[in-house]
């Protein structure tokens, strides 16, 4: 069982202004953990599987939960249980917590 993970071994790919690298992921992990750097619009989207966790390192985005909107700035954490609608939108760098770890396949765009 590994503990260390080195940053230049995470994946990272990109999407209409959010670049995503995971630092902790796979299967045989009970938790993901990645880090984000957002610059415009994170689109809607629901995870059937996962309760996510943000944290907010540097930057400001406003974030929508379900039908609260609100400004989400360095320091701050956003919750989502899973199921929940959910987008951001702003500049920021910040680290996402999925549990169970994220599966491409239980992600859903939202409109």
């Amino acid at each position: 069982m590994a503990y260390y993970f080195p940053g230049a071994e995470g994946v990272e790919r990109s999407f209409s202004g959010v670049t995503i690298r995971n630092l902790i992921a796979g299967p045989e992990r009970t938790v993901s953990v990645a880090a984000v750097n957002l610059d415009g619009v994170h689109p809607p989207s629901i995870s059937k599987l996962s309760d996510r966790a943000y944290y907010i390192i540097r930057g400001e985005v406003e974030v929508t939960v379900g039908s609260e909107t609100f400004v989400a700035s360095s320091g701050d954490a956003v919750f989502v249980p899973k199921a929940t609608r959910h987008s951001l939108v702003g500049k920021a760098e910040y680290v996402v917590v999925n549990v169970p770890p994220f599966d491409p396949s239980a992600e859903e765009a939202a409109d």
